[in-house]
């Protein structure tokens, strides 16, 4: 039978301050996060249901117990939506610096 090494409580405990395992578990555990958040974004985006209908609802009260209730209904379409946008905007701090600016993109709605 071989010679085997007797149990050393600091030498097993030393394999925790190394750096080169903990920097393979984080890299696996990165890898695997990646993967399951694309996963859920091809899930939402292609299998997960969707709202087809957008209902606006406004009720408005006149004088004389008059009641006015206008309702829209906008049938939204499934799948893929594609919206681009220029938003400008208008800023002041508090140290008399003001300023305005624009933003363009393309919004993805799924």
């Amino acid at each position: 039978m071989a010679e085997s090494e007797k149990f050393n409580v600091l030498k097993f405990l030393g394999g925790f301050v190394q750096w080169l395992p903990w920097v393979k578990t984080a890299r696996y555990a990165i890898g695997i996060a990646a993967i399951g958040l694309i996963g859920l974004t091809i899930y939402k985006a292609f299998f997960m249901p969707t709202q087809t209908t957008k209902q606006e609802t406004h009720i408005i009260a006149q004088p004389g117990a008059q009641v006015t209730i206008d309702q829209k209904r906008e049938e939204k379409k499934s799948g893929l939506e594609v919206h681009p946008f220029v938003e400008g905007y208008g800023f002041a701090e508090s140290d008399d610096r003001k300023g305005v600016g624009a933003k363009a993109g393309v919004r993805v709605d799924f």
